[in-house]
């Protein structure tokens, strides 16, 4: 396949031609799009470590996960594998090239991987290195030349960050594919210890409180003429990604009123053409209380003209997958468009971090002939 050379000043649409996605419900973004609609869930109740691996008095901790699943179809459950089991599927779903080829493909193509990862100080972190180094040793990136990754460490709305950047990017000719994916480890033991020690979990006597998944996404994009021009296979359009700061942390120690949160929305909107169109709202709501109530806000400020949109909570099925979740959210969107359900209508994706970053965007499926 050929996109052609970087084009200086290159504008137009943006489109998503390759999904997939790894999770506790799925190993394929398929499988996992299906057990979310058939309302299957992995939640299961794991005992916390405590000192000298002895389970503490407070009791366990919920857990979305499949590791035994996922070992079998995958051969290891690590986030690593998860992350290269998921881009392999979008490269494939995406028809960039075939196995075997990807030399003689990068040196058609200028690309660049735009990753949502956790705060750097987050417990559990994984080195973009280790990604990388995995990805080249299964085909799946190039060892020269030496493929660009740009890393977003901005936990559950960095997938949305990382598309705003990789769509710049590609209208202004510097790239013409980009990968747009999550990597975390939620179910890192250190992880899982500091957010209880926050009391963001669901335990045995908290109900309220966050689920930790394993999984991730990873999508393609492309310019839309490019991709129109090699007979992609869309899966939907990028009409507008929004962000801003919410200067409320959603730490729980005061009630946010989704000030950040309803801007970002309101301009995603604003700025995109099938807006009065969209069907279904993609959001990360997680169980915790805090998230609860500025989405209550945002709702009544920002949400009310949509009307009858249906709202989709994956975590409450897959589990809160950390900074994969935007990633996520964005392929689901995207694969519904696909369906018979979507055809003809547009989602809202919209995601929180942690320290106030919130972003949305409107996917909707690409108008014949048109930008988007």
């Amino acid at each position: 396949m050929s996109a052609g050379a970087p084009r200086s000043g290159a504008r137009g649409g943006i489109a998503i031609t390759g999904l997939g996605a790894v999770t506790a419900v799925g190993a394929t973004l398929d499988q996992t799009a299906t057990s979310l609609q058939a309302g299957v869930q992995r939640m299961v109740e794991r005992p916390l470590a405590g000192e000298g691996g002895e389970p503490p008095e407070e009791g366990g901790v919920y857990l979305a996960a499949s590791a035994e699943a996922l070992a079998a179809s995958l051969g290891s459950a690590d986030p690593v594998a998860l992350a290269l089991a998921a881009l392999r599927e979008a490269f494939w779903d995406a028809g960039l090239y075939e196995p075997g080829d990807v030399d003689a493909a990068y040196r058609r193509i200028a690309l660049s991987v735009h990753l949502a990862l956790p705060y750097a100080e987050a417990p559990g972190a994984v080195a973009v290195d280790t990604f990388v180094e995995g990805a080249v040793a299964a085909g799946l990136l190039a060892e020269e030349p030496a493929v660009e990754v740009v890393p977003f460490r901005n936990g559950h709305a960095g997938a949305l960050l990382a598309l705003e950047s990789a769509a710049a990017r590609l209208q202004g000719g510097e790239i013409d594919v980009a990968l747009v994916g999550g990597l975390d480890a939620t179910l890192d033991p250190a992880r899982i210890a500091e957010l209880n020690r926050l009391s963001k979990l669901r335990t045995d006597r908290a109900a309220g409180g966050a689920v930790p998944g394993e999984g991730t996404a990873f999508l393609v994009v492309e310019r839309l003429a490019d991709a129109r021009r090699r007979g992609a296979r869309f899966a939907a359009a990028v009409e507008s990604v929004s962000r801003d700061t919410e200067t409320v942390p959603l730490d729980g120690t005061r009630p946010g009123r989704a000030d950040g949160a309803t801007r970002a929305v309101t301009r995603a909107l604003g700025a995109a053409p099938s807006a009065r169109r969209v069907e279904e709202i993609w959001c990360d709501l997680n169980g915790e209380r805090s998230r609860a109530l500025e989405w209550g806000f945002l709702e009544t400020r920002a949400l009310s003209a949509l009307g009858g949109a249906r709202r989709q909570t994956p975590a409450a099925f897959a589990g809160d997958l950390g900074s994969s979740s935007g990633a996520l959210l964005l392929a689901l969107a995207a694969h519904a468009l696909r369906t018979p359900r979507g055809a003809g209508g547009a989602a809202l994706v919209c995601g929180a971090s942690e320290r106030g970053e919130r972003a949305a965007a409107v996917l909707a499926i690409p108008r014949a002939g048109g930008e988007g």
